[in-house]
């Protein structure tokens, strides 16, 4: 999407998806009186004030948001965002003879309550999904852990512990991070210190918010845990060739960093990058397998639609010519902590 067609992209996503939904269940509602109206319009104004000042302040006007705010805030987002299709719902079922008039505001409520507890229980759970494919028997013998958008900043160094913890269970060859490791300024050595226990078999590559958060800072920062940093680079440990490029705005940028890299002999060539950009030209160019992120499978629900309209695939394994393209829902959540419509995800890459 070019960038001066953003803002009026962004608006129209706000007023279709939290703007309509909000003031529709504020329509329905019949207050009993003043306090209960001056309550149900105050509730009203935050749930439409709280995204659009929240956008405005961060990608707008650049401001630091108070930190210990940011679950509260982004909570109220992932609420919005659930509002959409219950009205949805609720604006079909309610011409339906015997529906209880009057009745769809607090039907609404109730629905969307039920739904975020799901979804905040539903973002705690880690879900290891095992991708089985065709190798030679050198590669048989190995296996490779994606990681993907942990955001920790948006989530908790407990939560990071708790990835390691698993990955170690799993005892893969290799553990690839690919994007998105952390989300805020405020994230330091300390708070990525558990990524030490398998810093000595981790590769990763950069995402946009690595790009965000500085990304010389932060890669001096991993490459101090004994993370390998793969910037626009190459580990050749066969039976494996890895290249790694740094995550870009631009669709082409994948295509012109490629052409400095020869493909390996006999190795297995996989390809990590941060979104699922250019997966064609990797598989002409002799990749064996692609591991990107970035989408999060639209996180919540219906999140998912305005994903596919930047993305032709949003996740799961597909087929480009030879190559294995693998999209991970993401092990962590940026923003609120709900997942709706999608699971975190560690990918497990095992060979036949």
């Amino acid at each position: 999407m070019r960038r001066n067609a953003f803002p009026l992209f962004a608006l129209v996503f706000y007023v279709v998806a939290i703007a309509y939904p909000v003031l529709r269940v504020w329509w329905w509602f019949e207050p009993s009186g003043p306090v209960s109206s001056v309550v149900s319009t105050l509730l009203m104004l935050a749930f439409l004030i709280v995204p659009l000042g929240l956008f405005l302040s961060r990608f707008v006007f650049r401001m630091r948001m108070p930190t210990h705010l940011m679950p509260l805030l982004y909570s109220v987002i992932g609420c919005c965002f659930l509002f959409f299709p219950v009205v949805l719902l609720l604006e079909l079922i309610r011409w339906v003879p015997g529906f209880p008039q009057g009745l769809e505001s607090p039907i609404a409520i109730a629905s969307v309550a039920v739904c975020a507890v799901y979804a905040l229980l539903n973002a705690q759970h880690l879900h290891v999904n095992t991708v089985r494919l065709n190798g030679n028997a050198e590669v048989g013998k190995h296996s490779i852990v994606q990681l993907s958008d942990v955001h920790i900043g948006s989530r908790s160094t407990k939560y990071l512990e708790r990835i390691v913890k698993k990955v170690k269970k799993l005892d893969p060859t290799w553990v690839v991070i690919t994007g998105d490791l952390l989300d805020s300024s405020q994230i330091g050595h300390a708070e990525l210190e558990p990524l030490k226990q398998i810093a000595d078999r981790t590769l990763l590559v950069t995402g946009n918010h690595e790009r965000y958060e500085g990304i010389d800072r932060v890669t001096s920062m991993l490459e101090s845990l004994g993370i390998t940093v793969l910037r626009n680079e190459e580990v050749d440990e066969l039976p494996f060739q890895f290249i790694g490029i740094d995550d870009h705005d631009s669709p082409s940028h994948l295509v012109e960093q490629l052409k400095r890299f020869e493909p390996l002999q006999n190795a297995y060539r996989v390809l990590l990058y941060h979104r699922p950009h250019g997966m064609e030209h990797a598989s002409k160019w002799g990749f064996d397998l692609m591991l990107v992120g970035h989408t999060h499978r639209g996180q919540i629900f219906p999140f998912h639609l305005i994903v596919r309209r930047f993305f032709r695939l949003i996740h799961g394994t597909h087929r480009f010519g030879r190559m294995t393209l693998h999209i991970s829902s993401g092990t962590g959540t940026w923003g609120p902590i709900l997942r709706f419509g999608s699971r975190n995800e560690i990918t497990r890459v095992v060979f036949a």
